[in-house]
């Protein structure tokens, strides 16, 4: 198992993830070109983002597999 490199309190990370958070909950060619600038500055801003979206799948799968534990009768779950 691999153990993330970036910590939350780390500021790449934290860039990291601010930039995908806005991208996502806000997609737009100006975030999208702000976070494509931002990654090409440093290869650490990559490896930051990489630890992101790590976090932010893992996150997403627990949501999953609550909902599925939950059973059909379960209100959706909205992200």
């Amino acid at each position: 198992m691999s153990f993330p490199r970036h910590r939350p309190s780390d500021p790449a990370f934290s860039m990291a993830w601010r930039l995908f958070r806005e991208l996502h909950d806000a997609p737009s060619p100006e975030r999208a070109e702000q976070l494509v600038t931002w990654l090409g500055q440093d290869p650490s801003h990559v490896r930051a983002l990489d630890e992101a979206l790590t976090l932010w799948a893992l996150a997403g799968a627990s949501v999953v597999e609550a909902a599925r534990e939950a059973g059909a009768d379960a209100q959706p779950l909205l992200q």
